[in-house]
């Protein structure tokens, strides 16, 4: 029966995970049927356009155009003149093109104005005063030839902005074609699909473990955090993969909303990442917070700019780059430390691998710089494998999460439970220690002493009430008290009892009291001494306590010269004054112990150890 509870229980554990993998399943069976039947397989091209000519840049020397040569778009500005020719579907060359197709063609972050000579120069400017704001982003464009001569048309290019587009001339070339109306834009549409439908899909699952993260909050499950910003950046990221796709203009058609939503996810994507990391710092966790808090702070000011100014979003880019790159280093030499220092061989890998995606932007960095390629390619990649590897994680992570939440409030009734057990213990400690003869010899001391001397029975009635006030304390008092506060107890008690045994000797040495113990510790202690052990002498005996401390614990000794009693037979600790409580409040309180030595006729040690580390 008890493996087939724990299967069961197994099971349950598991039952998130399952849900979670149903739904990502659910997602991708209803994007494939989405893609099958959409209409994305119509060919949408009927014929393809190359522009032949000669460019330059500023005002420099005429080069001929050479098909896959690069041209660069960040040193100056770029002109083309030449002919728009006219290729058949397979590439082969039909001849000049003056016909009433517009000609369409790809703009990243640049204007065009084309020139016809007879004709007014036509602007394709997305940054004019047309539009009140920069609008700057990446898009398709159309122009119609005006004339029907085949005189050459000449193209310039500005780059308003002369970074992170290196490729803009290239892809613009690359790109021309006739806009053949709605079949061109589901073309278009089709070159980016798979790349949004895999972002759809991360923001998809982004949202299921962003759900998780909330209710795990309400549930109060401490590692609910690393599953929030697990969800984040996984939303991000599919919000990148999806805005950063070709056609992205005909999917969402504001190109300020597109080029917001790509500088954003870029933004918080690193962020949270950043923030991620110092879940697996330990020992320079000091200057991962410092750069996150510094990180997070110059990104809400490259948020603020643009609203609070006339600078453009795009503008900020180039300038979060260098930050975050700074930033980067900063969290690189954190898990650097973290590899060389720590012992454990699962976490040494971890922190391998989460350098992997910081390595990553730098060479997207270099790589848009140089035009090998534009946006976050080696980035997605890398993500792409370590999101594969972090479900696992995660998902292993909300089981043992639900177990630590369960196990939490098993915790918290038992020490529910406890603190009324000891609440009991400390009320039967106080009951045990005011028993009605010990009152009644006290008042019957006190009625002598009145007589003989009343000064001294005054001294009798300022001990007893001390000695009283402690007892009822004690219910007040779930804590443990200083050691020094315990022995204020402990000394009151034994002015009571010199009075009746003015032959009885005791002596304290008090090495150390500077640490806490349960109240009415020692006491009964002394007590028992007394009642077991001198008392049954025919005359006298004497009590010796000692506190002192090892390099590991805490120490106080009781040591009595009475008769003592053989070890090895059972106690009866029901007949010892508080000896059960004292146990099981020592235990409870401070994870302490208590040993008793005794020997027949030479007399008993009681033992008091607490550990130091109860002091933290």
């Amino acid at each position: 029966m008890p493996d087939v509870k724990n299967k069961s229980q197994t099971l349950k554990q598991y039952f998130p995970i399952l849900g979670i993998l149903l739904l990502i399943l659910l997602a991708v069976f209803l994007l494939w049927f989405n893609n099958r039947t959409s209409m994305q397989a119509q060919p949408a091209l009927i014929a393809q356009v190359y522009f032949d000519g000669e460019y330059r840049i500023g005002q420099g020397e005429w080069h001929k155009i050479v098909k896959g040569e690069h041209i660069p778009s960040t040193h100056g500005d770029v002109t083309l003149r030449g002919n728009f020719h006219m290729l058949d579907p397979e590439g082969g060359y039909v001849g000049i093109y003056r016909g009433d197709l517009p000609i369409a063609f790809y703009t990243d972050h640049i204007n065009v104005t084309f020139y016809e000579v007879g004709f007014d120069p036509f602007v394709v400017d997305m940054e004019n005063a047309l539009y009140e704001d920069s609008v700057c982003g990446e898009g398709w464009s159309a122009y119609f030839l005006q004339s029907e001569s085949d005189q050459q048309v000449e193209m310039l290019l500005h780059n308003p902005h002369g970074f992170g587009n290196e490729n803009a001339v290239d892809k613009m070339l690359s790109s021309m074609a006739f806009w053949t109306g709605i079949e061109f834009e589901k073309s278009a549409l089709s070159e980016g699909e798979t790349q949004r439908n895999a972002g759809m899909l991360l923001m998809l699952v982004s949202f299921v473990f962003l759900g998780i993260a909330l209710f795990s909050s309400l549930i109060h499950i401490k590692s609910n955090k690393l599953i929030w910003l697990f969800g984040l950046v996984v939303l991000f990221a599919g919000s990148y993969f999806s805005y950063s796709s070709r056609g992205v203009s005909f999917w969402s058609e504001s190109i300020i909303l597109n080029t917001t939503m790509l500088g954003c996810s870029m933004i918080f994507y690193m962020l949270f990442l950043s923030m991620s990391i110092l879940y697996f710092l330990k020992g320079m966790k000091r200057l991962g917070h410092i750069t996150v808090v510094l990180l997070s702070v110059l990104d809400a000011i490259f948020l603020a700019l643009p609203i609070i100014s006339d600078v453009h979003f795009y503008d900020t880019w180039i300038w979060w780059v260098a930050v975050q790159g700074i930033a980067n280093v900063l969290l690189l030499i954190c898990l650097v430390n973290e590899i060389i220092t720590t012992e454990s061989k699962r976490d040494r890998w971890l922190c391998v691998c989460v350098c992997v995606p910081l390595l990553a932007f730098y060479i997207d960095v270099v790589c848009t710089w140089r035009g090998t390629w534009q946006g976050g390619v080696a980035s997605g990649y890398v993500f792409s494998v370590l999101f594969a590897v972090a479900m696992i994680m995660v998902l292993k992570l909300i089981p043992e999460s639900i177990n630590a939440a369960n196990k939490a409030k098993e915790l918290e009734m038992e020490r529910i439970v406890l603190n009324a057990e000891l609440a009991e213990s400390r009320i039967s400690t106080m009951m045990s220690q005011i028993r009605p003869h010990f009152i009644y010899n006290t008042l019957g001391s006190i009625e002598q002493l009145c007589k003989l001397d009343p000064a001294k029975a005054g001294e009798l009635v300022h001990s007893f009430a001390k000695y009283l006030r402690g007892n009822f304390g004690e219910l007040d008092n779930p804590k443990p008290i200083l050691m020094s506060q315990e022995m204020e107890h402990v000394h009151h008690y034994i002015s009571i009892e010199n009075v009746r045994f003015p032959d009885m000797t005791f002596s304290f040495e008090m090495k150390s009291e500077d640490f806490h113990i349960p109240a009415l510790t020692v006491q009964p202690i002394v007590e028992n001494a007394i009642k077991h052990g001198l008392m049954k002498l025919p005359r006298g005996g004497t009590i010796h306590v000692v506190s002192y401390e090892t390099d590991t614990d805490y120490c106080i000794s009781v040591v009595d010269d009475g008769v003592g009693f053989d070890t090895e037979m059972l106690i009866d600790e029901r007949k010892h004054v508080g000896l059960r409580n004292i146990r099981e409040r020592l235990k409870v309180m401070v994870n302490g112990r208590l040993d008793i030595e005794s020997t027949v006729g030479v007399g008993t040690k009681v033992l008091v150890t607490i550990p130091k580390e109860m002091r933290k």
